[in-house]
């Protein structure tokens, strides 16, 4: 995989970072993205909030007792020189896959993760890369991890079920349930009475709307690619899902179709996600994270442009930097006093 360098100035821990003090204004009214000025004027505690149970995990001490078996799992990474990371198929913005090789939102991520551990004296001599595992659905994938088969998965909604038994990074999106529908359909419970709404199993979205909508039929595809392509083949007319794919997808998938509701069924915080036996590996993710973050708001050429890619103005999802930004630090100002773990 080609590496791609992201040069941020080195953090030794979260309380040095320098954060912006206001929260940008003027960002449009837009309500299906990650980052919209109507969520942060209106709901800003709401996003306070979805970043700080991203931190549940982050900050909870584990008894002693249990340090020492964690600790040497934690060592995995830097003993076998690999970052194992799972990936299901394409699933934009998140996961671009070309050939042999991966990119997307998530790949930024798991690159600065990647440089985070290359700059840690436990490293030892060969510097760690990034190793995708593939899994053919999200069950599949966290299970991985659950067992050691995998180190850790990057653009994960957050739920309570995941995090018991999975921990959470800082969060670096806010997920959104919505449907992408042709015209007509404007996203409510009762307008998809008797109609049938395709869903990524065990996906937010298959949960959320399993509960919310009871007189639709869900039918459940194994993966984002088998999803889409059943939107694209018109097996399927309706397809649940997060704000972010939703739009990513739209174009190249269902071009006539549109984003609704207006208002998401649901929000989460995206993140990653490590077994809970390794401690260590989730400290240096939320540094790695934290990092790339704080570039994006101090104006880091080279990680604005990685992340611009996949959901800046330019790309199918159309964020503005200032929107970005502005998530960033409300995620960053939760985390200024996290002391990072031995």
């Amino acid at each position: 995989m080609p590496r791609r360098l992201i040069r941020i100035g080195q953090v030794s821990n979260f309380s040095n970072w320098s954060l912006p003090q206001a929260v940008p204004s003027g960002v449009s009214n837009r309500s299906d993205g990650v980052i919209t000025m109507r969520l942060i004027q209106k709901a800003a505690t709401g996003l306070l909030a979805l970043s700080t149970i991203a931190l549940v995990g982050c900050q909870n001490e584990k008894p002693a007792a249990d340090n020492a078996s964690k600790s040497s799992a934690a060592k995995s990474v830097y003993d076998t020189g690999k970052l194992r990371a799972v990936v299901i198929g394409d699933s934009l913005p998140m996961v671009k896959k070309d050939g042999d090789n991966y990119d997307g939102l998530s790949f930024v991520v798991l690159e600065a993760i990647r440089d985070q551990i290359n700059v840690s004296p436990k490293k030892k001599d060969k510097d760690v890369s990034i190793e995708p595992v593939a899994a053919s659905s999200a069950r599949e994938g966290l299970d991985m991890i659950r067992s050691g088969a995998a180190d850790i998965a990057c653009g994960v909604a957050f739920t309570w079920q995941r995090q018991r038994s999975l921990t959470y990074t800082l969060p670096f999106s806010v997920g959104g349930v919505r449907l992408l529908a042709p015209a007509g359909i404007d996203g409510t419970p009762k307008s998809l009475n008797g109609k049938t709404v395709g869903v990524v199993k065990d996906s937010m979205a298959a949960t959320v709307l399993a509960d919310a909508v009871d007189d639709a039929k869900l039918q459940f595809f194994d993966t984002p690619d088998e999803a889409l392509a059943a939107v694209k083949d018109g097996n399927v007319e309706i397809l649940g899902g997060d704000s972010l794919w939703l739009r990513a997808n739209k174009a190249a998938t269902a071009p006539g179709s549109s984003l609704v509701p207006d208002r998401p069924y649901a929000r989460s915080g995206v993140g990653c996600v490590v077994a809970d036996t390794t401690p260590h590996l989730l400290n240096i993710s939320n540094l790695g994270i934290g990092r790339l973050l704080s570039g994006y708001i101090n104006d880091d050429d080279g990680v604005r442009s990685a992340i611009n890619t996949w959901i800046g103005t330019d790309s199918s999802v159309g964020l503005k930097d200032e929107q970005i930004s502005t998530f960033f630090t409300i995620v960053l100002s939760t985390a200024a006093e996290f002391k990072p773990q031995s």
